[in-house]
């Protein structure tokens, strides 16, 4: 952006009896000029006065910026300038330069096109004449909003009518209420400017007699908000030079500075400019929405990123596995300690621990803290007094070695951790920070969660989202050269979605094939998306390639090789005799229905087994972590048909209780160690051609195509849980199985007997057209309408009957069918430039 000279910060104007308070973006613009964000500690001075103080600013701020800003200025208005030496300081300083407003009706200050202005209506106050509003916010400001971040408060007497005005003033201010600050900070310093010709024989007076006047305005201790209180007496205009006239004032504000300064380093309050910036920004926020109430640094350092929902719960899940004294004392209180103090790093620990983990360590130690010794009772609020000493001792290690990083000493814990406790696992909550749900399951058998992958990786030096994860945090074990792929915060989502079919989920690998050869990149097709869902033949598919790391090529060749296996039939019995083989038939039928499916589960499981391992779980580290890349695969219940989605992200993400339609698997039910084949013969289990599987714990479950075939609707909703903070996905990509050609009139024959029309050819039909994702794929269509660039949907229609889900027969023309029905495809060439 060019260079201005406007310099308005904040403002305030009345009309009718409503008072606007007015901000600009100047105070980030400033402070994010500086050099360096991260070091730089700038020093802020508020000026309040008129022409005497604009003539002090002219000698402190240098003349450059004690300007005028453009534009005429008003009353109630405040200013910022910063020093022209600050981009090279380390403590550069910021002037904010304002008066006491009229109490009267003022004008909106001009809103500059170069400045990012925004105005709010204060609430009106409860008691006080409307005449007196005006100068109560003001004051609110000052004492509320700059109180905080100022080390000195300037007044200049000779601008303001002398010193009752500004005893006035400051006892408003202390009788405000309620302290400025939460928790209370080192206060500043006050300097009161007058002119005298004996500046050294009046300055002693001068502070007396503004104490006096200060005792008859309020009964309030001046010292509980103020440091320290001086008059400094300059000589009258004209009779030195203007720089020699300002030498002392300057020297005066900072040696007041120093003190400040000095005092807010030793309790870490002395904020970087990048912190200053976001603290302000969030000064302001408060101060709008409740003008009278303190402000709170804890709760403000934590916007964006409060302290987990489920935090109780993590701690729970923890507590509950601690079984004496010794552990409690010497594993989980330090343990539990460093975990929160790697989460919640700030100065006063005493008042943070109280703020935001009291409560949760209280209910969880109620909860949690069952041990084994009768004769040993610990309440849980001596087991809170214990973390919160620990909490407090571990930050003065801390502050003690100012290299160190809260996440080096939490790493440090566990370097130093015995090795009888190595054998603790937790699936439900993260044991490296015991503060959020894990995503990944190491070679070692613990689970971390991927903050502490982001805390704790090492960045690859050629991708800055990719961590490599050399050791587990928690027991040191080696993970192998684990890598773990996070998205970027600035990254779009890219979805995939397989629709189930059986033998017909090999048109959707001929849809992958085709797309990868005309991205032509040298690099598996599937690592293009973000979120894979797949139900029935779909699911094995997007394990097989997200999780498993098939190509394109072993996919098929794969498939193939398990649908021939798994589609073996029970009947031995095989004839041409028209009447004898519709009786076996029958027969056949019958046996398959005291069987409860057509085929044996023997031959799908051995496939499936051979194909995934025997004892691989969804969580455990794979191809998928690698890319980055979340799995779902939807299943259904016996009883009810509810939908349930198996993923490899341990349901990681918060659901609204509006929610409702389907059920993620999280660690709480047990889900996380379920083997990877037995999840694929779930979702493979197509009533009359499987039986339901069950899973100890679980329950019993079928194919998820009996409710969404076109898993699409599902992974949307999924993608908006795991990744909240982007509004849609940018790429969606549907695969069809295929259908049959829809007839333009429906078929409303006669009843032709009850073999070809009676109930069980009529749920069979209608069993059939529930495996078809059409209406799925129009809703989408409708729900995306204005976004249809970013949705894309490949499938093929047959002229007669879809091929059966089992005919094996039907393979090589499958695929052919479906290179031939995405060859050439505009849609195809529009989705490779994506």
């Amino acid at each position: 952006m060019k260079p201005c000279n406007h310099s308005h910060w904040l403002s305030l104007h009345s009309h009718h009896g409503e008072i606007t308070f007015t901000q600009s973006d100047r105070a980030a613009t400033l402070l994010h000029s500086l050099l360096y964000l991260e070091s730089q500690r700038p020093s802020l001075f508020v000026l309040v006065g008129n022409r005497s103080k604009a003539r002090a600013l002219r000698e402190l701020a240098s003349a450059s910026t004690g300007k005028r800003s453009a534009g005429r200025r008003g009353h109630g208005e405040i200013h910022l300038h910063l020093d022209p030496s600050a981009p090279f300081s380390g403590r550069p300083i910021l002037f904010a330069d304002g008066d006491f407003p009229l109490q009267r009706n003022t004008k909106p200050s001009t809103s500059e096109k170069c400045h990012e202005v925004t105005n709010t209506l204060l609430p009106k106050p409860r008691e006080g004449l409307p005449s007196e509003a005006l100068q109560a916010a003001a004051d609110k400001i000052y004492f509320r909003l700059l109180f905080p971040f100022t080390d000195v408060f300037c007044f200049f007497a000779l601008d303001l009518g002398g010193l009752q005005p500004i005893a006035r003033r400051i006892a408003a201010w202390l009788d405000g209420g309620h302290p400025p600050t939460l928790p209370v900070v080192v206060p500043p310093q006050i300097i009161i400017v007058t002119e005298t010709s004996t500046p050294e024989f009046q300055e002693s007076q001068f502070l007396e007699h503004f104490l006096h006047l200060l005792a008859h305005e309020t009964g309030a201790d001046p010292s509980i908000c103020f440091a320290a209180i001086r008059v400094v007496a300059l000589l009258p205009e004209g009779q030195i030079s203007a720089a020699a006239r300002h030498r002392k004032l300057k020297e005066a504000l900072m040696i007041a500075s120093d003190q400040v300064r000095l005092q807010r380093l030793g309790t870490s309050m002395l904020f970087s400019a990048k912190h200053l910036a976001a603290f302000l920004r969030q000064a302001c926020s408060c101060f709008v929405e409740a003008v009278s109430e303190p402000f709170d640094f804890i709760r403000a350092s934590r916007v964006g990123n409060p302290p987990a929902l489920d935090l109780k719960e993590h701690l729970t899940n923890f507590l509950t596995k601690i079984n004496t004294i010794g552990e409690l004392k010497n594993f989980a209180v330090p343990l539990i300690a460093s975990s929160l103090l790697l989460d919640g790093y700030h100065p006063d620990m005493h008042h943070v621990f109280r703020l935001l983990y009291k409560d949760a360590c209280l209910r969880a130690c109620r909860d949690g803290v069952h041990l084994q010794d009768p004769a040993i009772l610990i309440l849980p609020s001596g087991s809170v007094r214990m973390i919160e000493d620990s909490f407090s001792e571990l930050f003065v290690t801390l502050s003690s070695r100012p290299t160190n990083r809260a996440v080096d000493l939490h790493h440090q814990f566990f370097f130093d951790l015995h090795h009888d406790w190595m054998a603790f696992h937790l699936d439900d909550t993260c044991l490296t920070c015991l503060r959020r749900t894990p995503r990944y399951r190491l070679p070692c058998g613990h689970c971390i969660c991927l903050n502490c992958v982001r805390d704790f990786g090492i960045l690859n030096e050629h991708d800055s989202w990719l961590f490599e994860l050399e050791s587990c945090v928690f027991c040191n074990i080696s993970t192998s050269g684990m890598v773990i792929k996070d998205l970027p915060p600035t990254a779009s989502i890219r979805l995939l979605t397989i629709d189930g079919g059986g033998v017909r989920g090999l048109a959707t690998l001929q849809y992958l094939q085709c797309l990868q050869e005309e991205i032509g990149l040298p690099y598996p097709v599937q690592e293009n998306f973000d979120v894979v869902f797949g139900t029935t033949s779909g699911g094995i598919i997007a394990i097989g390639l997200s999780i498993c790391g098939w190509t394109i090529e072993q996919a098929t060749e794969n498939l193939e090789r398990y649908a021939k296996l798994a589609f073996q039939p029970r009947s031995i019995w095989n004839t041409d005799i028209p009447l004898v083989s519709q009786f076996l038939q029958v027969i056949d039928f019958m046996v398959s229905y005291l069987a409860d499916s057509r085929y044996s589960a023997d031959n799908l499981e051995a496939a499936l087994r051979e194909a995934f391992g025997s004892s691989r779980s969804m969580l455990d580290y794979s191809n998928a972590t690698r890319t980055g890349t979340c799995v779902g695969l939807p299943v259904t219940t016996i009883r009810d048909t509810s939908i349930c989605v198996f993923t490899n992200y341990n349901g990681v993400g918060t659901r609204s209780r509006n929610c409702v339609g389907y059920h993620v698997f999280g660690p709480s039910d047990g889900s996380s160690r379920v083997p990877l084949w037995e999840i694929a013969r779930c979702g493979s289990a197509a009533p009359f051609y499987f039986k339901p599987k069950h899973i100890t714990g679980l329950g019993t479950f079928q194919d998820g195509g009996l409710r969404e075939n076109d898993p699409g609707n599902l992974a949307l909703e999924e993608a908006a849980v795991i990744y909240p903070s982007i509004d849609e996905p940018s790429l969606v990509v549907s695969l069809g199985t295929g259908s049959s050609r829809p007839s333009d009139i429906p078929r409303m024959s006669p009843s032709r007997g009850i073999f070809q029309d009676g109930f069980i050819a009529r749920l069979l039909r209608a069993f059939k057209l529930s495996f078809g994702s059409v209406r799925g794929h129009k809703f989408r269509s409708r729900r995306r309408e204005g976004r249809k660039e970013q949705y894309f949907r490949f499938d093929m229609e047959f002229d007669g009957p879809e091929p059966a889900l089992d005919d094996t027969t039907k393979m090589q023309e499958l695929k052919a069918a479906a290179r031939a029905a995405i060859h050439g495809s505009k849609e195809l060439k529009r989705l490779a430039r994506c």
